[in-house]
């Protein structure tokens, strides 16, 4: 079984007023647009509905394949996603590594 046609486009402005604040927030949060931040993607919207019912998803993969998707697109200028996601990551990973007297703590 499987749906036949295009996956239909959600829109923020669909949302009643106390979801699309979530909406808004996730958007502005952890979504990859640089602007047009009306609209949730396929994978977006999953990830929304697994927030929202508490179900588990990788937002760590993620998170990823958003930084992955912007490094390999040439058409777009890269900027850096997620510094303080890669900033945990590498806190996690590499507990000698000596901190910079730039280096805030949040």
């Amino acid at each position: 079984m499987s749906y036949e046609g295009g996956y239909p486009t959600v829109l923020k402005k669909l949302f009643p007023p106390y979801w699309r604040l979530l909406v808004h927030m996730f958007l502005q949060c952890i979504a990859e647009n640089k602007g047009g931040f009306d609209q949730l993607n396929k994978t977006q919207t999953s990830a929304l509905v697994a927030l929202v019912n508490g179900w588990d998803y990788n937002f760590s993969v993620f998170i990823l394949d958003n930084m992955k998707k912007m490094l390999e697109d040439s058409k777009k200028n890269i900027f850096m996603l997620y510094p303080r996601f890669i900033q945990m990551s590498l806190d996690e990973k590499h507990l000698e590594f000596v901190k910079g007297p730039n280096y805030v703590n949040l």
